[in-house]
């Protein structure tokens, strides 16, 4: 069964982790700064409205999981047309390439055999299940891989010269992107260390000294500027997710 990777569904394991997160947030957070179970209970319910945005962050890491291996796919195809084979045999190749390097469970071994087979087994055009997979795949590198090929099939283009030509540009772009990932990740784990800092400095208060923080979760006005502290970490959070979710 093909996959929609566009509106794809998290794994129980995925949604269980975040549940556990959410869960542990907010408790944490209501004890910590306010030391009592309603503050709790109520952080833990708006931890679970960010459901939407985690869901969103992994989709983001799976496209770039996908377009790894699509760009390794890439270089397998564009070496076998070169040596003269077409598309479907191109293919084979590939699954024949990489299968030491993937599972079977990996996105590009999935559709490199359901590609494979609808071709062979249900007579359907190559460049039909092509679009079909750049449709599902909802990955522009992939749509524009798709519409060279299809170009050069309906002009009868040079299909080799095309084909090498577009992966290797597909290909450095790619690459591109996951060296600017890699770059931004020391600055991604920086603002985590700023985020968790107000936390790590509260529990260093309630150890060492608890009485300083009475007036905090004894009178109004502490609450107040407890709910205010909150508010403004909540806003740093949402200012730094805004700078690290750069799109090239």
């Amino acid at each position: 069964m093909p996959k929609n990777y566009i509106n794809m569904d998290l794994s129980n394991k995925e949604k269980q982790f975040f549940f556990f997160v959410a869960v542990t947030f907010g408790l944490i957070t209501g004890f910590l700064f306010y030391n009592s179970i309603l503050p709790a209970i109520a952080l833990t319910a708006v931890a679970f409205a960010f459901f939407p945005k985690y869901k969103k962050a992994l989709f983001y890491k799976k496209c770039g999981i996908m377009l790894i291996q699509f760009r390794d796919m890439l270089y397998s195809i564009s070496s076998s047309i070169s040596a003269g084979r077409n598309m479907v045999q191109a293919m084979e190749e590939s699954i024949d390439f990489w299968k030491a390097t993937y599972d079977e469970n990996d996105f590009i071994m999935e559709e490199l055999l359901y590609m494979t087979g609808r071709i062979r087994n249900g007579n359907e055009k190559d460049i039909d299940v092509l679009r079909d997979f750049a449709e599902r795949s909802g990955l522009e590198d992939v749509t524009d891989f798709v519409n060279v090929y299809e170009s050069c099939r309906l002009t009868g283009g040079n299909l080799p010269l095309a084909i090498d030509r577009a992966t290797s540009i597909i290909g450095d772009k790619i690459t591109m992107e996951r060296e600017l990932k890699t770059l931004m990740a020391q600055k991604i784990f920086e603002s985590r260390i700023v985020i968790t800092a107000p936390f790590v400095i509260v529990i260093f208060l309630k150890i060492t000294a608890p009485e300083y923080l009475i007036p905090m979760t004894t009178t109004n006005q502490g609450r107040i500027i407890t709910t205010f502290s909150i508010g403004l970490i909540a806003l740093a959070v949402y200012i730094i997710e805004r700078i690290n979710a750069i799109e090239i």
